[in-house]
């Protein structure tokens, strides 16, 4: 799959949350916002991220159904939580497949802000941090 720098969107910052993205052109429910690299870690990596990078520990994450780690590249780790997103993850259901797709689950405004929801709230969840017990 060829990867393209996405169009309709900006990193900017948002008032009380930091750095975030929002949308530059309308965005239609269902159309894809971004579909990001994704890193897969070895074991050691995990366990170093894990254990030994404050800053990296945010972006490490575990992905069940591989049984694996990795880092979110593009802005992924960018977008904010929110427990009504506006948009959501999913990924290729193949090992082989390092992608990451943001997709709008709602009509997105120009200017709007981009989210997704971070709390799982199931225990059978594709994607979850990794060091969820802290």
């Amino acid at each position: 799959m060829d990867l393209h720098p996405p169009k309709k969107i900006k990193i900017c910052e948002i008032k009380d949350k930091g750095r975030g993205v929002i949308s530059t052109e309308n965005i239609a429910q269902g159309e894809i916002i971004e579909t990001c690299p994704l890193i897969i870690l070895g074991e050691q990596d995990s366990q170093f991220i894990g254990e030994k990078s404050d800053t990296l520990r945010h972006y490490h994450l575990y992905q069940q159904k591989f049984n694996r780690n990795c880092i979110m590249l593009g802005y992924a780790s960018l977008y904010n939580h929110s427990f009504e997103p506006n948009s959501d993850i999913e990924y290729e259901n193949d090992p082989k497949a390092k992608i990451l797709i943001f997709r709008a689950i709602k009509d997105i405004g120009v200017g709007e802000e981009i989210t997704w929801d971070y709390n799982f709230d199931n225990n059978i969840v594709e994607f979850m941090p990794a060091n969820q017990n802290e």
